[in-house]
């Protein structure tokens, strides 16, 4: 468990909310206690980062994949999310107390996102209800169905909090978020001009699926096994020759697409495979990574002025190195905007559960493709008698 204070909160919060996000990489839970207010920035005052085991990460990718046995198998992994992501309200609650905190937004574990299936769908899993239980604090989950069933993609639902607290009347700005699945926000200065985002195609997802099977380890830090290797770019070339990449806006995409199953069909494209090296194609990865989301970037209208980046492949120098090669702005963490890539996720969930309690919007139809915004997400209360109980005892 890591755990780091940020903040004291001011003498007059508006509200306090927990914000829970699990990627696509699925490697853990980030949460962060943020204070919301009426007309200034929300606050990060708290945050706290629980990594799931070996298990519990080998059993959230085979239910990604659908090789569980039963559906009992699946359940038992729900409710053991749910234990992890108390674990980690509980902790940001001996920073405020829970008197004082208004909900709890829990985006889950992704475990299948089909937006243009018949019907569409998305799924995470980590239970809603139970969390309620275990925390006794009202849970906002389920983000991404109303927004799908309002005919969107349901994703990517953060560039609402982008809007909020990074857009700028001075500059046309983007959030570069490199998850397992990257995704990019333009912030245009006109307020006339519609803020926009989509899924660019993969982020950590290839290179840390290569990592694990033929390096043994969960990612490449800092890019070094990469930079051992060369760039093979007659294989980037045919990786880049992807039919996701050339779909028009609205678009999102997730591991059902982009997997180590995708990776061994391209290779059997490429007259070279078995003659470099895993590096050699790790560093092709990477690149393609860098090259995929530099050239939705550079199409952008209007133009970016400069990026921050977020996310887990924020902390790839390699990979952010490769993105700037190709970019003629200037990229920065998100740091320089008041919150570190790692936590704005959660964030961006805290603020979406708050707006949902409050009866309030939190999705961009210029993002999603939906009809109208709707008010994400299902509200979960904790037990009546547990409340009572609390109630007392404070």
């Amino acid at each position: 468990m890591q755990y780091f204070g940020i903040a004291m909160p001011s003498e007059k919060p508006s509200a306090l909310s927990i914000g829970l996000m699990s990627g696509t990489s699925a490697d853990g839970v980030d949460g962060v206690l943020l204070e919301i207010h009426d007309q200034a920035r929300p606050e990060l005052h708290a945050t706290c980062s629980q990594h799931y085991s070996d298990s519990t990460k080998k059993k959230i990718r085979k239910t990604a994949k659908r090789k569980i046995r039963d559906a009992s198998e699946a359940a038992e992994l729900d409710m053991q999310l749910a234990g992890i992501c108390a674990g980690v309200v509980n902790r940001l609650i001996e920073h405020s107390g829970p008197a004082r905190i208004a909900v709890v937004g829990c985006h889950g574990q992704t475990v299948h996102h089909s937006p243009n299936s018949k019907p569409p769908f998305s799924l995470q899993i980590g239970n809603a209800e139970e969390l309620a239980r275990l925390t006794n604090l009202p849970v906002v989950s389920n983000f991404r169905s109303a927004d799908i069933q309002a005919g969107g993609q349901g994703a990517p639902l953060a560039p609402a909090f982008h809007q909020a607290v990074f857009a700028s009347p001075r500059e046309n700005r983007s959030v570069i978020n490199i998850g397992g699945i990257s995704n990019i926000t333009c912030l245009p200065a006109d307020p006339v001009l519609d803020v926009t985002g989509f899924d660019t195609g993969p982020g950590n997802t290839l290179i840390d699926n290569w990592c694990r099977t033929h390096f043994g380890c969960a990612f490449d830090k800092d890019g070094e096994i990469a930079k051992t290797g060369e760039v093979q770019l007659d294989l980037l070339n045919i990786l880049l020759d992807d039919k996701y990449l050339k779909l028009e806006t609205p678009k999102s995409t997730g591991l059902e697409y982009f997997n180590m199953k995708w990776v061994k069909e391209k290779l059997g494209l490429w007259d070279g495979y078995g003659q470099c090296s895993d590096a050699d194609i790790l560093a092709t990865l990477t690149e393609f990574t860098a090259t995929s989301i530099a050239d939705a970037l550079n199409a952008l209208t209007p133009g970016v002025s400069r990026g921050f980046l977020c996310g887990g492949g924020a902390h790839n120098p390699l990979l952010v190195s490769m993105l700037a090669r190709r970019t003629d702005f200037g990229l920065e963490p998100t740091t320089t905007l008041g919150i570190d890539p790692q936590w704005v996720e959660a964030a961006a969930f805290a603020w979406m559960a708050y707006r949902t309690v409050q009866g309030l919007t939190s999705t961009l139809p210029s993002v999603t493709g939906a009809s109208r915004p709707v008010i994400a997400g299902t509200l979960h209360a904790p037990p009546a008698a547990s409340r009572v109980c609390s109630t007392a005892q404070s």
